[in-house]
């Protein structure tokens, strides 16, 4: 099933969510203009400085015990998502 988890149109931001049992920590960083990730799964930090991508698996790794993908998608075209589009254009998906 896929799940859109609510993102604010900020250059960074940092918010907690459960996800199917998974606690999560999601800070968003802009750089120039592209969007990086910072994520904590379960208090202990397995992505630091991932950059986001169009429909790219955010955790792409097993061995984090995530589970799930985890991606942004487009809805107006192919493009990598940037902050003051988030949440409209460019929306997190989990699917679990």
């Amino acid at each position: 099933m896929k799940y859109t988890i609510p993102i604010s149109q900020e250059p960074n931001q940092t918010f907690n969510i459960d996800l199917n049992g998974q606690r999560c920590v999601f800070e968003f960083i802009t750089r120039g203009m592209s969007l990086f990730m910072n994520f904590t799964l379960n208090d202990r930090k397995v992505i630091d400085g991932m950059i986001c991508l169009n429909n790219v698996d955010l955790v792409q790794y097993k061995e984090f015990d995530f589970n799930g993908k985890l991606y942004f998608t487009d809805t107006q075209g192919n493009k990598d998502p940037i902050f003051n589009g988030l949440g409209e254009r460019w929306v997190l998906i989990y699917e679990d």
